[in-house]
């Protein structure tokens, strides 16, 4: 009872007196509690990110992040201790990187011979980029090659897609077909402005997309047209005053249930653990699975699973397609990941944890993430 009125003293004293302000004196109590051990979740907020010194709310990095969030953790949380757990949510500056410059081009009957493509079309989408490679073996980075082909998938069609030249290696932009840009409700084979490409082009990922296996955090480039003046010369005519077509990257992000696009932040959790002196980030390794992995896997599963297994092999992507033959499910998936990470590591302990990165085919390549950790002696996902 003693202890109570001497704190109510002690408040209503500094009420009148306007010393110390009421939460410094709470600041003070919570600095000098008993430590304890607990699991928090914590989502920053700009106000956390001004209190960093930081000019943006988000990070630059992820190593920036796990340098400056233990000592924000420290200040919200000062009597969590020794065997503590944080859930931090933040935003990572992530670009995603435009067209710099534009090449319009459709492969020839002659392109298709000199490569081996006897019956004038690709039937891989390897033999895409290895076309790629052969036709331009030195481009600038960020060129964004509009490249028209044939395809055989069943029957021959024609595409129209996007590749880009980024740190080294092509990427596919999503294009859109004649038909496409109609149901989109153009009455020409491209948009009128950016404003209108960014309107519309979610809502029809919805439903083009709505089959495939995309999460949320997913993000997928798109390549559109522009009937703008042709101030490169791309038609070739010599004239830069006239309007011909122009293509253009926009990305678009996935949150599990819509997309939108995409503005070059991401949203990023880390989990920190307090070893009785600080906030250390936790033992996970962000690993993306390797060519000579790919190997591995269809060497170890050719005759467990021989369709998948050659088909990764061959294609160097995970079929994600629950109605193909070639389909890798989850808990095949896990499988391989076991043989690769004991292969690639394996004096692993248990808790140790991984975040695998992979090459999937949804109808169109991209990236896929598993998160897994070892318990027992085996790697289960988390």
């Amino acid at each position: 009872m003693k202890k109570i009125i001497y704190l109510i003293t002690m408040v209503l004293a500094v009420a009148l007196v306007g010393c110390d302000p009421l939460d410094e004196i709470f600041q003070d109590i919570d600095a000098n509690a008993v430590p304890i051990s607990g699991d928090v979740e914590l989502e920053l907020t700009d106000e956390d990110y001004d209190d960093l010194g930081l000019n943006f709310p988000n990070f630059g990095s992820e190593d920036q992040a796990k340098e400056l969030i233990p000592g924000l953790l420290d200040e919200k949380f000062p009597a969590l201790k020794d065997n503590s757990s944080a859930i931090v949510t933040y935003d990572l500056f992530f670009p995603k990187r435009d067209e710099r410059s534009l090449i319009r081009y459709e492969v020839t009957d002659q392109d298709y011979d000199d490569l081996g493509h006897r019956f004038g079309n690709f039937d891989r989408e390897s033999e895409i980029f290895e076309f790629l490679e052969w036709k331009y073996p030195s481009p600038a980075d960020r060129t964004l090659v509009s490249l028209t082909y044939e395809f055989f998938n069943g029957s021959v069609n024609e595409f129209n897609n996007g590749y880009l030249f980024i740190n080294g290696a092509w990427e596919m932009m999503l294009g859109f077909t004649d038909d496409e840009y109609t149901l989109m409700g153009e009455g020409f084979p491209n948009f009128s402005s950016e404003d209108e490409a960014v309107a519309k082009i979610p809502i029809f990922l919805k439903d083009k997309l709505k089959f495939e296996t995309y999460e949320a955090g997913d993000i997928i480039g798109t390549m559109y047209k522009l009937f703008v003046t042709d101030v490169d010369d791309i038609d070739g005519d010599g004239r830069t005053d006239d309007r011909t077509t122009y293509s253009y990257v926009k990305y678009f992000i996935f949150d599990g249930a819509e997309w939108a696009e995409y503005n070059n932040v991401i949203t990023q959790v880390l989990q920190f653990g307090h070893d009785g002196t600080t906030w250390v980030p936790d033992n996970t390794i962000k690993y993306t699975l390797t060519g000579e992995d790919v190997a591995l896997i269809e060497s170890s599963f050719i005759e467990k699973y021989p369709g998948p297994a050659d088909n990764v092999g061959f294609f160097g992507s995970f079929d994600r397609r629950s109605g193909s033959s070639n389909f890798w499910s989850d808990d095949m998936l896990l499988e391989a990941f076991n043989v690769v990470l004991d292969t690639r590591n394996p004096g692993a302990e248990d808790g140790q944890k991984y975040i695998l990165t992979f090459v999937v085919y949804t109808g169109s390549t991209g990236n896929e993430t598993k998160a897994v950790i070892k318990e027992g002696g085996v790697w289960i996902y988390q």
